[in-house]
């Protein structure tokens, strides 16, 4: 098992990685960089740099995740038949799938409509931003699809489950609700410093905004990983980010 478990971190780690590289596909905000920064460091050694602290996050994480993931019966059935898990309870690939897909469309379009309902009550530096994203599709289905749910389900909302577990010696619907919404809060809270770089003095619903618009997909998303697996929540991820940008084309 102890090989298992390192082969499965290895390839988790490189998957995530991946998603790290695929930023280099977008492009990169910089202007926030001193300008003495800038001066000295060509942009393109820049970007490599940037890339340093997810890649470590990733590495980190994703070790975290494998060490406790399959302690609250949290699974990467696909993953874990490549590589030939000794201990792997039986599992339908098509009803991963179908999982991901729908609740990656369901995603997309609650999504949308929270971004239709609040733009018109959020500061324009935040509007101007989101209308100026250049982002590419590879750089959000990559990063992510994969490189988040990795960081968020597989290694944050792995470990909140398991220390609950430990805590209350029980492993039900509760605990993994309170995991699934934990996970969800935090990554809605990491986008407040940026939101305080664009914005001086925000208000309620930009707050409401940035919660809300960031905990739609992690509670969809976290709810996927514990009925059906990580790689439906790679999928349901990724399929969210393909139906906002189909929805915005209309």
């Amino acid at each position: 098992m102890k090989k298992f478990k390192l082969k499965l971190w290895l390839t988790l780690a490189f998957i995530g990685i991946l998603g790290v590289a695929s930023l280099l596909l977008s492009d990169i905000p910089l202007d926030n960089l001193p300008k003495e920064v800038t001066d000295i460091i060509p942009r393109e050694t820049l970007k490599l740099l940037i890339l340093i602290n997810p890649t470590l996050i990733v590495l980190i994480i994703t070790g975290i995740g494998t060490l406790v993931y399959n302690r609250v019966n949290l699974s990467s059935p696909l993953i874990e038949r490549l590589l030939n898990c000794p201990e792997q309870p039986p599992f339908s690939t098509k009803k991963i799938v179908t999982w991901g897909m729908l609740s990656g469309v369901i995603a997309g379009i609650l999504l949308a409509g929270v971004s239709k309902i609040f733009t018109p009550f959020l500061p324009t530096a935040l509007t101007d931003t989101s209308q100026q994203n250049t982002m590419s599709l590879v750089t959000k289905v990559m990063y992510g699809g994969i490189t988040e749910e990795l960081m968020m389900r597989f290694g944050l909302m792995s470990l909140l489950t398991w220390l609950l577990f430990k805590a209350t010696k029980k492993l039900n619907a509760v605990i993994y609700w309170i995991a699934i919404i934990l996970a969800s809060l935090i990554f809605a809270l990491g986008h407040f410093p940026m939101l305080f770089q664009m914005v001086t003095h925000p208000s309620a619903l930009t707050y409401a905004y940035i919660l809300i618009g960031n905990c739609v997909g992690g509670l969809i998303f976290g709810y996927v990983y514990w009925k059906k697996g990580l790689e439906s929540a790679f999928i349901s991820h990724a399929m969210t980010h393909v139906t906002m940008v189909l929805l915005s084309l209309l």
